[in-house]
């Protein structure tokens, strides 16, 4: 990670205001992808704004993380997950060692739920539940409008179109302000799109290759991980009734496929850290995360069973609570969602005990080494609990 010099200056800048629309789809839908942080850096950065002209006067970091108690890495992994979602512009003036911070608007709550990455981020970092909870704060309830009749005049019936010169298009755009937020920017996924073209019948395409397909091909190939093979399966399975691709069918599709291959409801939205191969949200998950919570991020429609299994293991098997959720968690994907007895976790346990593994973190990088990948054709449990590669 970059480290901040904290004498350097910056400017903040923004082309709209933010509404309380817009805070409640930062609040509810972003926070659970980039964290407290990252909204409480967000916000700040909303209140230097002058209200005139929504610019903030020039500032230096050293002040900024003062008034916040925030350190220089905290700051820096905030403003990281503001861009990396689209919140954030940064530019960067070497010469004179000033920053431009550009505030971008969020989505709107429609486009951020129906978007095929956030939307679907979203729903696998928190419960269903939640998720539907959320929804519904969003959802207005339409009018019943069928025993009426639109009466509406129309435009040409009250105005009439009148050019004048000093109305350019440019203090239109100023007057209007905020911008559509066009949603996530993806520099490189590694798809190799020329190949994808070859291989499939462009004929079902009924505008044919545009720029918005070739986004939308790379971007589901991107978040579920897909290579090109698995997506020219998923187009030919995208064609509609009328011999046309339907995007909508091919999110449906890309889903249970991931589903299918992987046993988990979607792909999980996690930060690249280059200092430590853990993760601060999910150290956090497996220290509190309740039972259920625990057996519903792999096996979503569990028996009752497994939570009595689980409140065995915490109550007979010395070790902590975090440490134990990631070893279930490791024996649950191995054994593809079936839940073994108490006996079964108990020389699992002895095998890690032996490791040294007794705090969460070691116990994290313990499950995700090259050694004990969570791959399925690779690992498998021997008759003592350990893990041995075939």
């Amino acid at each position: 990670m970059k480290t901040l010099d904290r004498k350097s200056k910056f400017n903040i800048y923004s082309g709209f205001t933010l509404s309380n629309d817009d805070v409640s789809v930062i609040s509810l839908l972003y926070t659970p992808l980039i964290g407290s942080d990252s909204l409480m850096l967000y916000m700040a950065f909303q209140s230097f704004l002058e209200r005139n002209n929504l610019k903030s006067e020039t500032l230096t970091h050293e002040d900024f993380l003062e008034i916040y108690s925030m350190s220089e890495k905290r700051f820096l992994e905030a403003r990281y997950k503001l861009e990396g979602i689209g919140l954030l512009t940064t530019y960067f003036n070497k010469n004179d060692n000033i920053y431009i911070y550009a505030i971008c608007p969020p989505l709107t709550a429609k486009n951020f739920i129906k978007d095929v990455t956030l939307g679907l981020y979203l729903f696998s970092k928190i419960r269903k539940d939640t998720f539907d909870l959320i929804c519904n704060h969003f959802k207005i309830e339409k009018i019943d409008k069928l025993s009426y009749e639109d009466v509406t005049a129309s435009f040409d019936e009250v105005y009439e179109s009148r050019v004048s010169n000093d109305e350019t298009f440019e203090k239109f755009q100023y007057i209007l302000g905020k911008k559509p937020n066009v949603g996530l920017k993806i520099k490189d996924t590694g798809f190799d799109f020329s190949f994808f073209l070859k291989e499939i019948n462009q004929d079902f395409l009924e505008t044919g290759v545009t720029k918005n397909f070739e986004n939308q091909i790379k971007n589901i190939a991107f978040v579920y991980g897909f290579d090109e093979s698995e997506m020219i399966g998923l187009y030919n399975d995208s064609i509609n009734k009328s011999e046309l691709y339907d995007y909508r069918l091919l999110k449906k599709k890309a889903n249970i496929l991931f589903n299918y291959k992987r046993n988990m409801r979607g792909p999980i939205l996690v930060s690249k850290n280059n200092d430590d191969v853990t993760n601060d949200d999910l150290i956090s998950f497996l220290d509190t995360a309740s039972p259920e919570e625990l057996i519903d991020s792999i096996v979503p429609d569990f028996p009752p069973s497994y939570l009595d299994t689980i409140i065995e293991i915490y109550q007979n098997i010395s070790l902590p609570r975090g440490v134990l959720n990631c070893m279930i968690i490791k024996v649950l994907k191995d054994k593809s969602g079936e839940m073994p007895k108490l006996n079964y976790f108990k020389k699992v346990s002895e095998s890690w005990i032996k490791d040294n593994i007794f705090t969460t973190i070691d116990a994290v990088k313990y499950v995700t080494t090259a050694k004990y990948s969570a791959d399925n054709n690779i690992n498998k449990t021997d008759d003592n609990g350990g893990f041995e590669e075939l």
